[in-house]
């Protein structure tokens, strides 16, 4: 496992203070970590919407229907690939992904994204990262201030899966 220089520590560090879930926090260090992954852009979840025509890579969620899932996406203002793109601007990271990670285990997802690291670590730099929890928690918070009942329903859709 590659141990995160300081300056690697510094961008996550910056990326986990706008975080609201500090597990999820905990377990995207371990991502960082696991795969030697520089995350120079924070995530921070604010009035705005830092997803507002964002192409965000969405690998496949077991179990869970991602229809929905690229709808309620679609319905935040960004767009949902199933395939990691050139132009990703922003990779969701599932938390079945974390969880693995932190027992050690590198997924499917974890290792397809190293290598895509190892094609080009420059295109990884300008990168965010988020987590499917973090995500969902952002979509609730924004729906309080505007709500909109139809992205409501396919949440309720999403989280009973």
């Amino acid at each position: 496992m590659k141990n995160m220089s300081d300056q690697q520590l510094d961008l996550f560090n910056d990326y986990a203070l706008g975080m609201q879930n500090q597990q999820a926090a905990n377990g995207l260090k371990g991502f960082f970590e696991a795969t030697g992954i520089r995350n120079s852009s924070a995530l921070v979840y604010g009035e705005d919407n830092p997803i507002c025509q964002k192409e965000i890579y969405v690998p496949a969620i077991p179990g869970k229907n991602m229809y929905v899932f690229y709808q309620i996406i679609g319905n935040m203002g960004a767009y949902a690939n199933k395939e990691y793109l050139d132009d990703t601007d922003m990779v969701l990271l599932p938390d079945e992904s974390l969880k693995k990670l932190e027992q050690g285990t590198k997924d499917d997802v974890v290792l397809f994204l190293e290598k895509q690291y190892r094609k080009s670590s420059i295109k990884f730099q300008k990168l965010r990262f988020t987590t499917e929890s973090d995500f969902l928690n952002w979509v609730k918070r924004r729906l309080e201030k505007s709500p909109d009942e139809g992205t409501l329903k396919l949440l309720d859709i999403y989280e009973k899966d």
